[in-house]
């Protein structure tokens, strides 16, 4: 929304246009927004994108492969996809979107002790799916043979991802489930927050549209199609973006820009029912750690013209996030980032219904009047340092270098500090205006891209602490993260092709502390033959 402080200016001419655009929009919610592209979306439906990541140390070989009236499809899946690395294959259809349109992808795993294989999917149907199926003997900690992900559907640039990862006996999938965290607790425990990967929302509260302000309208301002309780569930989202705004002395999610004295956006979700969307969730599902990161400059008051919040908005502020639960006192702790995970959640916290949130604010607000302090759970960049990057493009080649680029900079070792990773296409010019594409369509490239450069750019030294993103609308971003936390964070998944840079020879033989044994660090890192717990692999 940043642009639109020039967009606004320089389409003044269109201003009659963009009101009833505008206004058109003024009751929409995420998921009206979507029929309401309907048509828009029909031009290109027949396009999406699928991509595979192979997070195990064993190639997978290509033994089936047919499709009928899609475009390129047989051509498009690899004979072979090797350890660590990520393919992504764009599927077509003609023009008369035929319901009977299908196409399926068979892998066989190489080197386990019995046969597995997998089966990408493209369903027929009046409106079609992406799935995934298991076969033969292939299962993962939380999936039993033969099971099948439905990874949906995103049309246009849009795609759908999956991943598997870690070894024989222990993969994950797309399958995480509610309690990601405390499930792999028992791996990544004693890791610090600096080594560790955790989900972001951005805009957490914008998943629906009430008060529209000026050139505001869903179409620019929606960033979620999930309530935040989905979020959390589904998505696995264990980082909020929370930008409240105050109207009529509620707070609420808000998206917007001020421009000449004036406040163009849209009010989502009331605070009230997001911290009430929170406390439920962690009382059906105890045992997490969360994050409320609320924006540093994006805080205002929308009873003076959205103007910042003074020490009483503040107050009243703090008096609404103190109705979160579980807060921690972390009063003797300097710097959060630097301890470990199971520090602030283990067993015995579920098991009490307990869990671990954190309030971030900006790191002024801990001089001025009324801040709660750590005692309370309230903690600033002081006591959680944090770096981010964001890349104000609407292009997705843009975002792919910017973001790597940024990453590596910020995080030339996994000791850096904690760095959150805006993986965001932004309206950009008349697009923001007058956007012919919601910012939650635009969101499919980024997803897109998520399963294969922004995989490809990670290594066990260098990877993002938080991954932010748009149109949270299935458990993708949640595997991601699982996937990151086993296979760089804790090193469980084999030398992934090079990507495991902090050691040059593995086991499947994990130590008690959960890091691999090094017999050998001058062997190359190349996987040969079959892999057993007994065996060392090399990818």
């Amino acid at each position: 929304m940043a642009a639109i402080v020039k967009a606004a200016n320089a389409l003044l001419g269109l201003a009659a246009t963009a009101r009833d655009m505008s206004a058109t929009n003024r009751t929409l919610d995420a998921r009206d927004l979507e029929a309401r592209q309907v048509v828009f979306q029909l031009e290109r439906y027949n396009e999406t994108h699928i991509g595979l990541i192979n997070a195990t140390p064993y190639r997978w070989l290509k033994t089936y492969n047919h499709s009928y009236q899609l475009m390129e499809w047989e051509k498009g899946w690899p004979e072979y996809i090797e350890p660590g690395k990520a393919t992504s294959v764009s599927v077509k259809t003609n023009k008369h979107l035929m319901t009977d349109t299908a196409g399926e992808a068979t892998y066989r795993i190489e080197g386990t002790s019995k046969p597995m294989s997998f089966q990408v999917q493209y369903l027929a149907g009046r409106q079609h799916t992406v799935a995934v199926q298991l076969l033969e003997n292939l299962e993962t900690i939380y999936s039993k043979r033969n099971t099948t992900y439905n990874l949906g559907f995103l049309p246009r640039s849009g795609g759908s991802g999956f991943i598997l990862a870690g070894a024989e006996g222990d993969f994950i999938s797309n399958d995480g489930p509610s309690t990601w965290m405390q499930a792999q607790l028992r791996e990544i425990g004693h890791l610090p927050l600096r080594e560790i990967v955790m989900p972001r929302s951005h805009h957490a509260g914008q998943w629906k549209s009430q008060d529209h302000f000026g050139w505001g309208s869903a179409f620019n301002t929606q960033t979620q199609m999930f309530t935040l309780y989905e979020q959390l569930d589904i998505g696995g989202i264990r980082v909020l973006d929370v930008r409240p705004g105050l109207k009529r002395g509620k707070f609420y999610e808000h998206h917007g820009s001020v421009v000449a004295n004036m406040f163009h956006g849209v009010l989502g979700a009331t605070l009230e029912e997001m911290v009430d969307m929170q406390n439920k969730f962690m009382a059906d599902h105890p045992g997490e750690m969360y994050i409320w990161d609320i924006h540093d400059t994006e805080t205002r008051d929308g009873d003076r013209k959205f103007k910042p919040l003074d020490d009483e908005g503040r107050q009243k502020l703090y008096d609404e996030l103190r109705r979160l639960n579980h807060r921690a006192n972390v009063s003797n702790i300097t710097d959060i980032s630097r301890r470990p995970l199971n520090s602030f959640i283990n067993s015995s916290v579920s098991r009490q219904g307990k869990s671990c949130l954190l309030v971030r604010v900006p790191t002024s607000w801990a001089t001025m009047e009324h801040f709660p302090g750590r005692k309370e759970g309230f903690v600033t960049g002081d006591n959680l340092p944090l770096n981010s990057r964001w890349s104000n493009t609407d292009m997705y080649q843009t975002l792919v270098k910017d973001q790597v680029a940024g990453l590596i900079k910020a995080r030339p070792s996994r000791s850096s500090e904690l760095y959150n990773m805006d993986w965001l296409i932004t309206q950009l010019g008349q697009g923001v205006v007058i956007p012919r594409i919601s910012i939650i369509t635009l969101a499919g490239v980024a997803w897109r891209t998520l399963y294969y450069q922004f995989w490809d750019a990670l290594t066990d030294r260098s990877y993002p602490n938080w991954i932010t993103m748009d149109a949270i609308h299935d458990n993708s971003l949640k595997a991601m993260a699982m996937t990151i936390n086993k296979c760089l964070g804790v090193r469980r998944c084999g030398a992934l092709g090079g990507k495991i840079i902090g050691m040059r020879k593995t086991t499947l033989e994990s130590s008690p502390d959960g890091t691999y044994k090094e017999s050998d660090p001058e062997a190359q890192s190349r996987h040969k033959g079959k892999a057993s717990k007994e065996q060392e692999f090399h990818a």
